[in-house]
Order: structure tokens, then C-alpha cells, then sequence
């Protein structure tokens, strides 16, 4: 009886340690799937428009517009980008180009600079450069979502013709 305590006593410590912390992820491959998945985003939106844009963010997610209150969730989101994307020569393209992310690798961004092109019916053009940060959240399935974006463009425009 008494060889059956101590086993027990010993069992119940046992189960009560604590377990080993998890293993830190490796912040580099943190740092190259927030690229990677920035990169996606940007030719998913080059390939499909809007949805492709609106794919890539989590269903709360925020995008920062001008002069407009925060709101959040793909239908505010798919609002405010719409008359963009409807543009048939409109363009946006982004290249990002550093990425941080939390100790966890669970929360990052990634910062980078993006240009945008429109034409109106006469042919001239607006091009638009800036700067961008883009906030990510890593989902259940290992992907990231976008959780928040915004930019700001650069002073001055540049005019151009249809090409």
C-alpha cells in the first residue's frame, strides 16, 4: 500500500509540472511569410481586382481611408474600394519591402511603397506613388489575413498619357 502512494504521490507531482514552453517560431521565417504573404495579396489583387483585394483581409479587418471614420469588415472595406477597382484603367501596385513581426509570430506588418494609375476618357493620366503599413494577423490555418492597412501618398503626383 504504502509503494502504491508514493507511486501515486509521484504521478500527481508529475502531472502537475509544468509543461515546456513552447518553442519560440523562428523570427526570420516569421519575417519571410509576412513577405511572402504581402506579395500574394498584391498579385491577387493584380489578377482578380477587388475580390482579390478583399480576399486577403480578416473579416474585421480596417482599411484607412481619407476623411472617412473606421469601420470595420469587408462590406466597408468592399465600399470604399469599389469605385476604384471599377476604373477599368485604374491600376495599384505595391512592392513591399520589410516586414516585422510580434515575438509569438502571431501578429506582424509589413511596410512597402505602392503606385497607383487611372486615365480619364481624353487620356491623361494620374500616377501616384506612396508608402504603405500593413497589419497582419496569422489565422488557424497557418495563412495571414490583413487586420488593418493604410498609406499615405507622396506630395506630388505625376501626369502622364495613355500608354
Amino acid at each position: 500500500m504504502r509503494i502504491l502512494r508514493s507511486a501515486l504521490a509521484v504521478l500527481t507531482l508529475a502531472a502537475c509540472s509544468p509543461a515546456e514552453p513552447p518553442t519560440p517560431p523562428d523570427p526570420e521565417a516569421v519575417r519571410a511569410s509576412l513577405m511572402a504573404a504581402d506579395q500574394a495579396f498584391a498579385a491577387a489583387t493584380a489578377q482578380n481586382g477587388l475580390e482579390g483585394w478583399l480576399a486577403a483581409y480578416d473579416s474585421g479587418g480596417i482599411q484607412m481611408e481619407p476623411d472617412v471614420p473606421f469601420t470595420p469588415g469587408i462590406p466597408a472595406i468592399r465600399a470604399a474600394m469599389a469605385p476604384a477597382f471599377a476604373d477599368t484603367t485604374f491600376r495599384l501596385t505595391w512592392q513591399p519591402t520589410m516586414a516585422f513581426a510580434s515575438a509569438a509570430g502571431d501578429l506582424g506588418y509589413t511596410l512597402g511603397t505602392w503606385q497607383s494609375t487611372h486615365y480619364n476618357e481624353a487620356g491623361k493620366g494620374q500616377v501616384t506613388t506612396g508608402k504603405y503599413v500593413t497589419i497582419w494577423r496569422k489565422q488557424a490555418d497557418g495563412s495571414w489575413k490583413v487586420v488593418f492597412d493604410g498609406g499615405n501618398p507622396d506630395s506630388s503626383p505625376q501626369l502622364t498619357t495613355a500608354p
